[in-house]
């Protein structure tokens, strides 16, 4: 039985696994949108940017299902959110988010505006200016400044609902909640494969946002927290298979969907197998942490966490500007897997900077202005450190 310091003590550490798990999940996502994306979806976002400046069919066979990594941001959120917000009340939870996110959309989302506008194939002025606008406000709908942005209205829907059991003071329910949520997502997707027309709902935009599509994801993240922290039960179990089970029934729709997108014909296998391996290294390096944070001492530690905090910034960043810079790149000269090679490089170097500069200094001006009106920073003892947030 676990005792109640053993498990804080547990509860405050970095989890090292998870920060590692999102840089991952980042950079599957990067070199999908680069190497099989762009340049077979043309009216996409990244098509667009990359105008078929070249092609690269010698990497599709390993980079075609990086897209799975959208599903493990959000199965690593479902962990991390429930992990931050066990302890926090409403007010201090809402500000944390906002803190998150807020920055990093607003410096990403500027930096794209310039490039779209600069590139002059991503539609008017007054369209690129409208998606802008949107994108800065977190707009949940379409048009968007740049095709990663649909991703962030998923994930404000899960934390609404976070959000809305600190305000009832129900945090304690969690469990079932989700367990509904994501058993109904489960539902639909196991009703799918009898009704084979169901699945067009899920390609709207109110089943994403009421989490009727991903439910099974965060629900799923929720449970490996409240299993691997709080102690693994039958019900626990129970739960966790359902969420696979429509986990990977919706893995198989997206991929289908990508396929037809960008003109082939691959099986789900692969896709699935790659999720599940990311989902079992997470709870392996959750299980294993105090191992690795030894290992890996203190400068390991904080690579980890560096890695982490560039996550979002580079996923805000990768598409759209990496397929501008390669489009550039090629154009004058440059050989086009060189050209990929030094767009992911510097996706990755100017996430680093986004990380370390920018972000920090609207953070602070975002903080001072919540404190005007009231949002105030939480006490000392309801703060503590968090993996990757």
């Amino acid at each position: 039985m676990r005792t109640q310091g053993s498990e804080r003590g547990r509860h405050d550490a970095q989890l090292i696994g998870l920060d590692a798990a999102r840089f991952l999940a980042a950079m599957l996502v990067m070199t999908f949108h680069l190497g099989a994306y762009a340049w077979q979806a043309p009216l996409s976002t990244a098509g667009r940017a990359f105008d078929a400046a070249a092609a690269y069919p010698d990497l599709f066979a390993w980079t075609w299902f990086g897209w799975i990594g959208v599903e493990l941001f959000f199965v690593i959120s479902g962990f991390v959110i429930a992990y931050s917000a066990e302890h926090a009340t409403a007010r201090t939870f809402l500000r944390s988010r906002l803190l998150r996110l807020v920055p990093a959309v607003w410096i990403c989302a500027t930096l794209t505006v310039l490039v779209s506008l600069a590139i002059g194939r991503m539609g008017s002025v007054r369209h690129v200016l409208r998606a802008y606008l949107d994108c800065a406000l977190f707009v949940p709908v379409e048009p968007w400044l740049d095709g990663v942005y649909w991703t962030l209205g998923v994930e404000i829907a899960f934390y609404g609902l976070v959000f809305a059991l600190l305000g009832f003071g129900r945090f304690r329910s969690i469990g079932p909640v989700c367990a509904v949520v994501g058993g109904a997502s489960t539902f639909f997707w196991c009703a799918t494969l009898a009704v084979p027309n169901l699945a067009a709902l899920a390609a709207n935009r109110v089943a994403e946002l009421t989490l009727l599509r991903h439910g099974c994801f965060f629900a799923l993240g929720v449970f490996l927290w409240l299993s691997l922290v709080k102690g693994l039960t039958a019900g626990r179990l129970c739960v966790i298979a359902l969420c696979a089970v429509g986990a990977l029934v919706e893995i198989g729709d997206a991929a289908a969907s990508f396929l037809v997108q960008m003109g082939r014909s691959e099986g789900p296998l692969l896709p699935r197998v790659v999720f599940a391996g990311c989902v079992l290294m997470i709870v392996a390096s959750v299980l294993g942490n105090a191992w690795l944070r030894a290992r890996l001492g203190q400068t390991g530690c904080t690579l980890a966490r560096r890695l982490g905090l560039m996550t979002y910034p580079l996923y805000l960043l990768h598409n759209v500007n990496g397929a501008a810079l390669i489009h550039r790149l090629v154009s004058a000269g440059v050989p086009p897997y060189a050209a990929l090679a030094a767009a992911c490089c510097a996706m990755l170097l100017l996430s680093f900077a986004v990380m370390r500069g920018a972000e920090p200094v609207v953070r602070a001006r975002l903080s001072t202005g919540l404190d005007r009106i009231g949002l105030d920073r939480p006490l000392r003892a309801e703060g503590r450190p968090v993996p990757g947030l």
